[in-house]
């Protein structure tokens, strides 16, 4: 098998060229082939599939014209741009996707074996291009020789750093993992539910799993410590218990792993700072296009996505959570490393900040860049919390520090008390409540009172929390549907009609007069927002 030589990511010309014509041969390069390839998928007719962007569809059973332009049509729709098809391709293929021929005489679970082990072989390459990692891969490697079964080490997040040969003869599960350069979400909180963390760290000694399905290996798993301090973790997929002698192995290389652990943190320390200084001062306008071009983003058009807890902290809170936002970044970089190498991470004072680029031809980077944050967030064991605020596209670079500025705001918004919704948003998705918090700003630094008028008559007669103010911004909300804000009142229509008259004749208000309904609304909405952050801060 030889060896991948460009840089950057795993190309479709490249995995053909690396397994040889014998088996593929490229014979339709359609839109998106340049872009990177993280994963495989088998498509059968009638089964369910999950397909995504940067995955090969391998188009087994697909034999008839529809079928084939099924197939087509949903990766499509799921933004996956390269088919393998068994000899001979159909004339009438679509043109839009890259297709590969598979010889007509090979096996399907060849071929799936076959491109499965080039990504596997290119992320470690590309893990051990970082310049860090070789020591960790060669580690991994030994204990897979001394205790007779394929192994990860992770680190204390469960994010990927190294693993060995043998993955052949794992599971989905693992070679999920590896492919996605972290655990996903799913798998750690079944490990969680099962206590499984806390029998490693109450443990100096390897630690034996269960099975927890019929396609599912067993695992022994030991936490690699520096002292009491838990670096990571040694997982092994094994069909049954180890024996006494390969469990006394993976004892006495636990130590040899964390001393690489913590060689690995120092040796990657200033080539990351410096490529970090370089991306923030990308994000700041301070790089000229120089510069920038070291970021190897290329010249298409690039998201700034920007990553933070959900609850908006004090400072001296952000100080304390410095190191796990640190950590944060940490796992993000491995994960884009992996799956967008056309990226770069920065951790701010704060917040956790990506710059994503893409093919000058791609359709859709600003849905792709929240694919990206969603899949992220789905696999880390740190993202329960977070959120992530999405920006852009900046056609160039010098757009970059405005398409900041936006998801600065956007995600200030996302983080307030008052706001709920998906953990991942558009600066479009947030531009009410960034609006909304603009104007709350501007009231409070003019001194302006937070209610006036038809409000501020209101108030007087029932005070500041009355039920007329509740039903005033319920049927507001409801863009002046009775029934809708009765309903959300659990009132009656009736009762919500009397109260309508009421806050007439109390506050004068008139519901004809556009303006002043705008206006209440907004002084109600701008309180809400205020409400929210005390009873956040109290």
């Amino acid at each position: 098998m030889r060896e991948s030589g460009t840089r950057g990511h795993l190309s479709v010309r490249q995995l053909v060229d690396n397994i040889g014509p014998a088996l593929l041969r490229l014979v339709q390069e359609g839109t998106g082939s340049g872009g990177p390839l993280t994963d495989i998928v088998i498509h059968a007719p009638g089964a369910p599939t999950q397909l995504g962007p940067g995955c090969v569809v391998l188009g087994v059973g697909v034999t008839t014209e529809t079928e084939l332009c099924e197939l087509t049509a949903a990766m499509r729709r799921a933004g996956a741009h390269v088919l393998a098809l068994k000899a001979p391709v159909p004339s009438s293929a679509d043109v839009w996707p890259t297709i590969i021929e598979v010889n007509r005489d090979a096996s399907w679970m060849h071929v799936a074996t076959t491109v499965r082990e080039q990504l596997l072989e290119y992320a470690r390459t590309r893990v051990r291009s970082a310049g860090s990692g070789a020591e960790l891969f060669a580690l991994a490697n030994a204990v897979y020789e001394a205790v007779g079964a394929p192994v990860t080490i992770e680190d204390r997040f469960s994010a990927l750093v190294a693993w060995s040969e043998g993955q052949d003869r794992t599971d989905s599960e693992r070679i999920e993992t590896i492919l996605g350069r972290a655990v996903h979400q799913r798998t750690l909180a079944e490990q969680r539910e099962r206590q499984e963390f806390e029998r490693l760290h109450s443990s100096t000694e390897p630690v034996y799993m269960e099975a927890t399905g019929a396609d599912q290996l067993a695992r022994v798993a030991i936490a690699v410590r520096a002292g009491s301090d838990v670096l990571g973790y040694i997982w092994a997929a094994v069909p049954g218990p180890l024996d006494e002698a390969a469990t006394a192995r993976l004892r006495e290389l636990a130590p040899v792993v964390a001393l690489q652990l913590v060689a690995l943190r120092t040796e990657t320390s200033y080539a990351r700072r410096q490529r970090g200084e370089l991306a923030a001062a990308v994000l700041g306008g301070a790089a000229d296009p120089v510069e920038a071009s070291r970021l190897q983003l290329g010249s298409g058009p690039v998201c700034v996505l920007a990553a933070a807890p959900r609850m908006a902290r004090s400072e001296s809170s952000d100080a304390l959570d410095a190191a796990g936002l640190r950590r944060f970044a940490d796992t993000l970089e491995y994960f884009l490393a992996a799956v967008h190498p056309r990226s770069a991470v920065v951790a701010g004072t704060g917040a956790v900040y990506v710059l994503a680029a893409w093919p000058p031809e791609h359709a859709a980077p600003l849905e792709s860049a929240v694919a990206l944050a969603r899949d992220f967030l789905a696999r880390t064991p740190l993202a329960g919390d977070y959120v992530v605020a999405v920006g852009g596209p900046a056609e160039s670079m010098s757009r970059i520090v405005d398409v900041r500025a936006q998801t600065d705001a956007a995600l200030r918004a996302l983080r307030h008390p008052a706001v709920r919704g998906p953990a991942v948003r558009t600066v479009e998705d947030m531009a009410l409540a960034v609006l909304l918090l603009h104007l709350a700003d501007v009231t409070e630094a003019l001194g302006l009172p937070d209610a006036g008028g038809a409000l501020q008559r209101l108030r007087r007669n029932e005070g500041r929390d009355g039920p007329l103010a509740a039903t005033l911004a319920a049927y507001l909300a409801a863009a002046g549907a009775t029934d809708t804000a009765a309903e959300a009142l659990h009132i009656h229509p009736n009762t919500m009609r009397y109260r309508l008259r009421r806050i007439r004749e109390v506050s004068g208000l008139d519901f004809a007069d556009a303006d002043a309904l705008l206006l209440a609304h907004l002084q109600l909405r701008v309180r809400e927002l205020r409400a929210g952050a005390c009873q956040a801060s109290g």
